[in-house]
């Protein structure tokens, strides 16, 4: 009798426990929910920070346009000898920004990529920086 009612509590726990196709219907429908407004605020963030990157990236790339501009009319100057390996530098430094500016330009904002993509660009910027310092030097 014992082992019966012990039988019977058990069952009845299990099946009191256990959610209604309905209740997991709902359940599940609040995930989907939240799963979607968690990806829309994903989005959201995603493009208020590829809107401020960019548009510091811009700001460096013009920045170097500027630099680029500079040595040019500094190798140009009646008085200055420049040899070709100097005039060939600042060309290739100018193709390179140029560069960076298609890619800037050129990118989707493709949220599963951007780390890869803002540390190949930091990365390609701040090597025109040092070489247009270089020049400088």
């Amino acid at each position: 009798m014992k082992k019966s009612i012990l039988i019977l509590a058990l069952i009845g726990t299990i099946f009191t426990s256990c959610k209604t196709a309905q209740q997991k219907e709902n359940a599940a429908k609040t995930n989907v929910a939240e799963a979607k407004q968690d990806l829309a605020d994903t989005r959201s963030d995603n493009a208020a920070e590829w809107k401020s990157y960019k548009a510091s990236a811009q700001i460096k790339i013009a920045e170097n346009k500027k630099q680029i501009t500079v040595l040019k009319e500094k190798m140009n100057k009646p008085g200055n000898t420049f040899d070709g390996m100097y005039r060939n530098r600042i060309e290739k430094l100018e193709a390179k920004n140029m560069d960076l500016e298609k890619k800037l330009n050129g990118y989707d904002g493709n949220a599963t990529q951007w780390e890869t993509f803002k540390g190949n660009f930091n990365r390609d910027m701040n090597e025109v920086g040092e070489n247009i310092k270089d020049l400088f030097n």
